[in-house]
C-alpha cells in the first residue's frame, strides 16, 4: 500500500492496555508554486514523511516489545494497574494476580535499521505493522480462553451409567488459570449463603481484613443481633467485673421454674449434645437451692459452675416449644429478651472466673453446652472461638489421654467418662465445623481417649448394650459420623487433580451410607417405639435424619455448584438434592410434633432449600420436578417464618426469599448467577431493618415478618408424609465402579426412615 504524501493515516488497535497509532501527516503542494519549488518541497516532504514514518514506527516497535506491567485481571477490566504483583486492586478483590505470558516474533529495531528508514518499501512496513496486530489478537484470545475451561471427562477407566455420555472432563489443577474470586464465589455459592444465614462467612480473605485506603483495619461481620432487640438498662448491664453480680442475680428465675427448666434441659436437650452427667448437675442445683439459698456471690459457689447453670438455662429457654415456655410463665418478647440475657449472664460469669486461666471442667461443660443456644440467637462468630478456646483448655486437663473404660477404677469412673462425653463432643464441634475454614484442631493420632460408653446417668454409670436407648445413645452415634470428615479433609487437602479429590469424595460417600444403613442403633431406626424408652427417642430419630443428610451434602460440598455445570459430577449433584428433600420433609413432619426445636433444624433446612433453589436455577426444563423444589422452598420458609428467638430462621427466610425471586426474574433479568449481588441484597435488607429498628422503641417494636408471635399464626398444615421404609435401602445402590452414578433421585438418599440393616 503507497501512501501519497498527502494522506493522512491513523491506526489504532487497543489491546492489553497498549495502542497502536501511526500517522503521517504532510502539506499539499501548492499549484501557484514554481516546478523548481514544487520539486524542492517534495524532496523535503519525502525526507519529513521519512523521520515522521520511522520515528512514529520505531514508538510502536519499543512499544510491542516493552514488557508489560500490567497484570492480566486489570488489563481485562480495563482499569489502572499499579504494576506490581500482587496489585492493590487484585490484593483488594482477593483475585491472583498474575502476567499474561509475552513473547515477541519481530526483531529488535533501532533507529538506523535501513527498512525502516525507507519510504519505498511501504509494503513492508504494513506487513510488520499486520504482525504486530495478529499478536495482539492472539494474546486477547489466549487470556479469554483461560476464563473458559471446558472440562470432559475421557478416562476410559471410569464407569458411567447407561444413558450418560461423557461429555466434559475434570481439569487438572495445573490447567486452572487462577481463578479471579469472582469465579470462587460464584463456585462456593451454596456455601456462602448457607453461612450467611448463620451471620459467619465463608473462609475469609486475609488480605480483604487488611484495612482500607484510609488505613482503616477490617473486621469479620461479628455475630448477629436481634432486629430492635431492647438495649440493657445502664444499671442492669451486664460487664466482667464483680458489679454484675447483683445483677445476675436478678436474673436467675425462682427456685421452682429453675428446677422446672433445669428438669426439661436434662430430659428433653441433654441426649443432643450430652455435655455434663444429667444426674449430678441436678443434684448441685438442689445443693445450690437449698443449701447456699441460690445466692451466687457465695464464697463456696464457682462462678465457672454459676456460668454452667446459665447455659442450661439458655437452652431451655431457646430450645422449648412456646407452650412449655408460656408452662414457665415467659410470655413473648420476654422469652427472646431473657434468652439472651442468660447467654450474656453465661459469658460474663465465665469471664469473672477467669476461665482461661483457671481451668475447670464446668468452663468446658458450659461453652459446650451453649453451642445448642449460639447459633439460635445469632451467636455463632464469637461462640466458635469460645469452642478452640475450651479444646486447650480440656488438653490442659488431660481430656485427650483418657484412654478407654478399661483403664478405670470403680473411684474415678464416673469424673473420666463424663471427660469422655465432653471430648466427644469437642471432636464433633470441631470436625463439623471444617467447612468454615476448611482446617479443624483436634487430630485423631494426638489423643488416645476413646469414644463413650452407652451408659445410663445412675450412680455406677453401668454400660449398657448399643441398641438399648441411653442419654448416649444419639451422641455416640454421631461421633462415628463426625469421623469421616477429618479424614476427608485430609484426603483432600493431599490430591492434586480434580480427578482424585471426587474419588475420594465418592470413596467417603460410599462409606456414609454404609455407616448408616448397618450401624445406627435400632432405638434410632423406623421400628416402634417401646413405651418404656425414654420421650427423646423419636426426637432423636428425626434429629439423626436430617444430621444424616447433611453429612451427605457436607462429603459433597466442594463440587456441589461444579455439579450443577458439570455433568462428570451429576452424582453429587442428584445426591445432594435428595438429601435436601429428605432435610426439609423430615422438618415438615418436626412441625408437627411437640418437641425441641434444635438449632439444626434450621440451620439444614435453609442449606436444603438453597440446594433447591440452585436447581430450580440450572434445571432449563420445567416440570413436576422443579415444581416440587419450589414447594419445598416455599415450606421451609413458612416453618422458618414462625420462630420467634432464631436468628437463623430471620435471615434465612430473607435469603430464600431472595432466591426465589431471583429464580422467577431470570428471564427478565441477565442468566449469569450475581452471587455477590444476592449478598449484597441480602445486606441491604439487614441494613434498613437495623435502621427501622433504632427509630422505634424497643419495647413497642411491630413484629417483622419473621418474628411474628406464634399467638397470631397457625401452624402450618402439611399433607400426610408416606413411608418409605421397605424402599430405603431395598434399593440403595452403592457406586461400586469409579464415579458410578445412580439415576433415581429417591432412592439415593431417604434417611428419614432408616430400615431395614
Amino acid at each position: 500500500m503507497l501512501v501519497p504524501p498527502h494522506s493522512s493515516i491513523h491506526v489504532v488497535r487497543r489491546a492489553n492496555g497498549i495502542a497502536y497509532r501511526l500517522s503521517a501527516i504532510a502539506d499539499q503542494p501548492s499549484d501557484s508554486v514554481g516546478r523548481d519549488d514544487n520539486a524542492h518541497k517534495a524532496k523535503d516532504h519525502q525526507t519529513r514523511l521519512s523521520s515522521v514514518w520511522s520515528g512514529t514506527f520505531i514508538i510502536i516497535m519499543n512499544s510491542a516489545r516493552r514488557k508489560r506491567l500490567a497484570c492480566a485481571e486489570c488489563t481485562r477490566r480495563k482499569i489502572k494497574c499499579d504494576k506490581v504483583l500482587p496489585c492493590r486492586n487484585c490484593r483488594h478483590r482477593g483475585s491472583s494476580c498474575y502476567r499474561t505470558p509475552q513473547s515477541l516474533s519481530h526483531p529488535r529495531v533501532t533507529p538506523d535499521s535501513p527498512h525502516i528508514s525507507r519510504v519505498s518499501r511501504p509494503t513492508e512496513l504494513t506487513g510488520t505493522l499486520a504482525a504486530c496486530l495478529n499478536e495482539l489478537q492472539a494474546t486477547l484470545q489466549s487470556v479469554n480462553a483461560g476464563e473458559r475451561l471446558n472440562p470432559n471427562l475421557d478416562d476410559s477407566a471410569v464407569s458411567l451409567s447407561a444413558g450418560q455420555t461423557p461429555s466434559t472432563r475434570i481439569p487438572s489443577e495445573a490447567d486452572d488459570p487462577s481463578p479471579s474470586r469472582e469465579t470462587a464465589e460464584v463456585e462456593d455459592a451454596a456455601t456462602i449463603l448457607e453461612f450467611l444465614a448463620w451471620g459467619r462467612r465463608k473462609v475469609p480473605d486475609f488480605d480483604s481484613l487488611g484495612g482500607d485506603q484510609n488505613g482503616v483495619q477490617g473486621q469479620s461481620p461479628g455475630d448477629v443481633s436481634q432486629p430492635g432487640g431492647p438495649d440493657d438498662h445502664p444499671q442492669l448491664r451486664l460487664t466482667d467485673d464483680q458489679s454484675s453480680l447483683p445483677v445476675l442475680q436478678l436474673l436467675l428465675p425462682e427456685p421452682p421454674t429453675l428446677l422446672r427448666m433445669v428438669n426439661y434441659h436434662c430430659e428433653c436437650l441433654l441426649w443432643y449434645h450430652a455435655s455434663f452427667h444429667g444426674r449430678v448437675f441436678q443434684q448441685e442445683v438442689d445443693t445450690f437451692l437449698k443449701q447456699y439459698h441460690g445466692h451466687i456471690d457465695t464464697n463456696q459457689i464457682d462462678l465457672q459452675w454459676v456460668a454452667l447453670l446459665f447455659a442450661v438455662l439458655a437452652g431451655s429457654i431457646t430450645c422449648a416449644p412456646r407452650p412449655t415456655a408460656v408452662s414457665w410463665g415467659f410470655e413473648d418478647p420476654e422469652r427472646t429478651t431473657l434468652a439472651h440475657r442468660f447467654f450474656k449472664a453465661a459469658l460474663v460469669c465465665l469471664n469473672l472466673a477467669d476461665y482461661t486461666a483457671r481451668h475447670s471442667l464446668y468452663g468446658i461443660q458450659c461453652i459446650t453446652t451453649m453451642t445448642i443456644s449460639a447459633h439460635l440467637l445469632g451467636h455463632s462468630n464469637s461462640h466458635s472461638v469460645k469452642l478452640a478456646s475450651v479444646v486447650r483448655v480440656a488438653q490442659s486437663l488431660g481430656m485427650h489421654r483418657l484412654g478407654s473404660e478399661a483403664d478405670d477404677d470403680t473411684s474415678n469412673r464416673a469424673r473420666r467418662e463424663i471427660g469422655r462425653r465432653l471430648w466427644a463432643e469437642l471432636c464433633i464441634q470441631d470436625w463439623f465445623s471444617i467447612p468454615f475454614s476448611e482446617s479443624y484442631l483436634i487430630h485423631r493420632r494426638d489423643f488416645n481417649t476413646s469414644k463413650p460408653m452407652n451408659s445410663m446417668d445412675d450412680g455406677d454409670m453401668r454400660p449398657v448394650p448399643d441398641n438399648e436407648p441411653t442419654p448416649l445413645t444419639y451422641h455416640r452415634f454421631l461421633y462415628d459420623i463426625a469421623t469421616l470428615m477429618p479424614q476427608l479433609q485430609d484426603d483432600i487437602s493431599a490430591s492434586h487433580t480434580l480427578y482424585a479429590k471426587y474419588e475420594h469424595v465418592i470413596r467417603y460417600d460410599k462409606q456414609m451410607r454404609s455407616l448408616v444403613s448397618k450401624d445406627v442403633p435400632s432405638c434410632l431406626r423406623n421400628t416402634a417405639v417401646d413405651p418404656s424408652w425414654p420421650r427423646y427417642i423419636p426426637w432423636a430419630r428425626h434429629c439423626l435424619t436430617i444430621s444424616s443428610a447433611h453429612k451427605i451434602i457436607m462429603i459433597h460440598r466442594k463440587f456441589l455448584w461444579s455439579s450443577f455445570t458439570n455433568s462428570a459430577f451429576n452424582f453429587t449433584r442428584k445426591t445432594c438434592i435428595a438429601a435436601a428433600k429428605t432435610i426439609i420433609r423430615e422438618q415438615k413432619q418436626l412441625v408437627k410434633e411437640n418437641g425441641p426445636t434444635l438449632w439444626i433444624y434450621h440451620a439444614f433446612s435453609v442449606a436444603a432449600s438453597i440446594i433447591l433453589c440452585l436447581d430450580l436455577f440450572f434445571d432449563p426444563l420445567p416440570g413436576s420436578g422443579q415444581r416440587d423444589n419450589r414447594a419445598l422452598a416455599n415450606d421451609t420458609i413458612e416453618i422458618l417464618s414462625q420462630s420467634d428467638t432464631s436468628m437463623i430462621a430471620a435471615r434465612g427466610v430473607k435469603i430464600l426469599r431472595l432466591l426465589l425471586q431471583f429464580e422467577q426474574d431470570r428471564g427478565k433479568l441477565s442468566s449469569s448467577w450475581d452471587i455477590r449481588g444476592l449478598v449484597q441484597s441480602f445486606c441491604d435488607q439487614e441494613v434498613s431493618v437495623g435502621r427501622a429498628s433504632k427509630s422505634q422503641p424497643a419495647d413497642n417494636m411491630p413484629p417483622t415478618e419473621a418474628h411474628s408471635p406464634l399467638s397470631s399464626m397457625q401452624l402450618p398444615s402439611f399433607p400426610p408424609q408416606e413411608s418409605h421404609s421397605e424402599e430405603l435401602y431395598s434399593n440403595f445402590l452403592l457406586p461400586t465402579s469409579r464415579f458410578g452414578m445412580h439415576d433415581s433421585l429417591e432412592d439415593i438418599l431417604l434417611l428419614a426412615q432408616i430400615g431395614g440393616s
